[in-house]
C-alpha cells in the first residue's frame, strides 16, 4: 500500500483549484481536464513515474519554503 505524503495533498488541491478556475474562467472545457487527469494517472503508473512525482515533490518543497521565508 502507497503512502500520502505531505506534499501530495496540497498538490492535489492546488491542481484541483487551478482545474476548477480552468474551465470556470478559462476557455477550457471539463473534457480536456479529464484527460489531462487520466494522462497524468497514465504517467504515475509508468517507469517515468516516481521521478516526475520526485521531481514535483522537490519543486513544490522549494516553493513553499521560499514561501515560508518571505513571511
Amino acid at each position: 500500500m502507497r503512502t500520502v505524503t505531505r506534499m501530495t495533498i496540497p498538490l492535489v488541491v492546488i491542481l484541483g483549484a487551478l482545474a476548477f478556475g480552468i474551465i470556470r474562467w478559462g476557455k477550457q472545457k471539463i473534457s480536456g481536464v479529464l484527460v489531462g487527469v487520466l494522462l497524468g494517472l497514465a504517467l504515475a503508473s509508468t517507469v517515468i513515474g516516481p521521478p516526475i512525482i520526485n521531481a514535483v515533490q522537490v519543486a513544490s518543497m522549494t516553493i513553499i519554503t521560499a514561501v515560508t521565508g518571505l513571511i
